[in-house]
């Protein structure tokens, strides 16, 4: 147990060999964890971060149930569980913060034992702790460790073994009757955690206090605690390394211009630097250029070897599978990048710094800064961000942070944009992208601040009050596990997805509509008159006000309603281009798209006309940007607020993604013309 930012969710990934998202920002731990203790062979649970057991939001609510056994819960006596020992976690940079919740748990009755992280952020602000005098005052064994570094464990586990054994209970507090968890008959001497007769001891025989007697003995009992263990600076007007760099990033105006400033360099180092090492992935599963080492080369030969070379069974496992699978492994290396930056942002402290600096924008539109999060989280994936709207206290604020997370750019849209930007705009790439996340961002404000009119007018606005991790420098190991676990997890996902679709698109590829002449899967069935060209062409008076109201981008469309990664493999499949001769050349920097920049100029520039197909291009991201993100948010949307308003928000979504689209392009004509 342990406030947010403590290393809570380090220290559990260490002990137990198990690799939890770890996040340096408030409120992101929404669940509680079980593993096994590895050395110890004992079963070990983290709590979501808290700093009291008096709970004000769902995740606090899980922590005070946990503690008390609630029914249901990892701890509930009725199905043979318990707490053996609560170990608290201590934050040497706060220390103060810590013991508050130190006490707390003391008052539950719990046997307790303590670890202190942050004790290079103490000696750094001149505030050292000293862990003996820690130790003796609160009567608790204390060790100070590194969750982050492999040193200490022996030591951290003699100490927990040895508090398993003695049951160790914190001196100078009463167990509190009112606490969750409250059990009389695991303290000792006659109902106190202390001998009722020491001076220090603020209970009588009985353990009952009343509810100020036991704030104000709580207080005092913090105050001497940290007067024991650790000399206050000599000079306490000297600021922190971490405040100091705060009066430039927490500044209004020079923060928010970093903030942005950084938002586009990683989108230019995404668009720029990354194209390469992308199409090598791809070529490594779809390359059939003579000579090259593929999956796709690998396949064919083995074809021909059983003389299938040249039916619909070729064609499916080349353009099909391994096609799908090129475009799965492309994703990586740009899930790698992006979720680098993201960890160093989240692992240094940053990211709690970005909340600080939106709350008072997100006031303005009915919200506050603890929304800006969850929806931040959205930026990588728009579930998880649904989840972390839990946490939130105010149901009014979850329902409009639930209706706007899906305006929160994805990852998975971050590859359209990146395949469009190199086509139509070139070395402006990075710069287009980084418009659509401003975009992005508008459509998130402008989107809240006209709910604000109809869900949150009545809500009360409370202070935010968020504590600050002090900075830190991510270790370069856990930065990059973590990171190859979420880029991982995000391309095997979506893999499964992409593949599927990639093969669906083939197959309604392969099935002929209006060439009566051309069998199932005939090489020379144009795609346009098969039964994905005919569905595609349904939609295109749907968007000829868009300028992109052409068959191959409405059909990717479709298919991007089930999954935005789709997009990009369903484009490139509608084509027909033969991998021998239109693919590119790979090796060219990246920047040889082969003959589809060609082909897409060519479709936009029937629907949009000669000269507008950068315009209809951009009102393709735009619509792409806004427009329902993929099934699986949705149906985590039905799950937090009913089906009808998610049908509702769809709806919307929809059509703001449409008149979007189409004001873009009939406005940009006008001054194009």
């Amino acid at each position: 147990m342990g406030n947010p930012n403590v290393g809570k969710s380090t220290l559990f990934n260490r002990v137990t060999g198990a690799r939890q998202k770890i996040v340096n920002a408030p409120g992101t731990t929404v669940t509680v964890m079980a593993g096994t203790w590895r050395s110890l062979g004992l079963r070990v649970l983290d709590l979501p971060g808290t700093y009291s057991l008096i709970p004000t939001s769902p995740d606090e609510e899980a922590v005070t149930d946990t503690v008390a056994g609630a029914p249901g819960s990892l701890t509930d006596p009725a199905a043979g569980l318990g707490i053996d020992l609560a170990l608290a976690v201590l934050d040497g940079g706060s220390l103060t913060r810590s013991l508050y919740l130190l006490g707390q748990i003391a008052q539950t009755g719990l046997p307790v034992a303590a670890v202190i992280t942050m004790s290079d952020v103490a000696e750094q602000n001149g505030e050292p702790i000293d862990v003996s005098a820690l130790a003796a005052s609160t009567g608790i064994p204390v060790v100070a460790v590194d969750p982050r570094a492999a040193s200490g464990q022996a030591t951290l586990d003699a100490m927990v073994g040895a508090a398993l054994a003695s049951q160790p209970h914190v001196h100078g507090l009463a167990p509190d009757p009112s606490a969750p968890g409250y059990t009389m008959g695991q303290t000792a001497g006659k109902g106190c955690c202390c001998d009722p007769d020491a001076p220090d001891c603020k209970c009588d025989h009985t353990g009952q206090l009343s509810e100020v007697e036991r704030a104000t003995a709580l207080f005092e009992w913090v105050e001497a605690v940290e007067a024991k263990a650790r000399t206050p600076r000599e000079d306490p007007a000297t600021l922190s390394r971490s405040d100091k760099i705060d009066r430039f990033l927490l500044h209004p105006l020079a923060g928010t211009l970093i903030f942005f400033g950084l938002l586009w360099l990683l989108f230019q180092m995404a668009g720029s630097w990354v194209g390469p090492i992308q199409d090598w992935f791809d070529g490594v599963f779809s390359s059939t250029e003579e000579g090259a080492i593929s999956l796709a080369n690998g396949v064919g030969q083995g074809i021909s070897a059983i003389g299938m070379e040249g039916t619909w069974v070729e064609s499916i496992l080349v353009n099909g599978l391994c096609a799908g699978m090129g475009v799965v492994a492309s994703f990586f290396p740009l899930m790698f990048v992006i979720y680098a930056a993201l960890s160093v942002l989240e692992d240094s402290g940053y990211m709690a710094r970005v909340a600080f600096l939106g709350d008072r924008l997100m006031r303005r539109i009915g919200l506050d800064g603890r929304v800006i999060l969850p929806l931040i989280m959205g930026f990588g994936c728009n579930l998880p961000s649904l989840a972390a709207a839990r946490t939130l206290p105010s149901s009014k604020q979850r329902l409009v942070t639930v209706l706007i997370t899906p305006y929160t750019s994805c990852a998975a849209r971050l590859t359209i944009y990146l395949m469009i930007g190199k086509v139509f705009f070139g070395s402006h790439a990075g710069t287009v992208v980084f418009a659509m996340y401003l975009i992005s961002l508008f459509l998130i404000v402008g989107g809240a601040w006209i709910l604000k009119h109809f869900i949150t007018k009545d809500e009360e606005s409370t202070p935010l009050m968020l504590v600050l991790p002090a900075y830190q420098v991510p270790r370069l190991v856990v930065l990059l596990r973590t990171t190859w676990q979420r880029a991982w997890t995000f391309v095997t996902g979506a893999g499964k997805i992409i593949v599927l679709m990639t093969l669906l698109v083939w197959l309604m590829g392969a099935v002929p509509m209006n060439d009566a002449d051309r069998g199932f899967a005939d090489p020379e069935l144009a795609m346009e008159d098969s039964l994905y060209g005919s569905a595609a062409k349904i939609l295109e008076p749907v968007f000829e006000p868009t300028g992109f109201g052409e068959w191959h981008m409405t059909g990717a469309l479709m298919t991007g309603f089930v999954a935005k990664e789709t997009v990009v493999s369903s484009i490139v499949t509608s084509y027909n281009m033969d991998p021998e001769v239109d693919a590119g050349n790979a090796e060219d920097n990246g920047e040889d798209l082969g003959k589809l920049p060609q082909l897409l100029t060519q479709s936009l520039g029937e629907s949009a006309g000669t000269g507008s197909e950068g315009l209809a291009a951009f009102a393709f991201l735009v619509f792409v940007l806004a427009y329902t993100p993929c099934m699986a948010t949705v149906a985590e949307q039905a799950k937090l607020i009913g089906g009808k308003k998610t049908a509702l928000a769809v709806i919307s979504q929809l059509a703001i993604a449409w008149v979007l689209a189409v004001s873009i392009f009939q406005i940009g004509s006008l001054f194009i013309s």
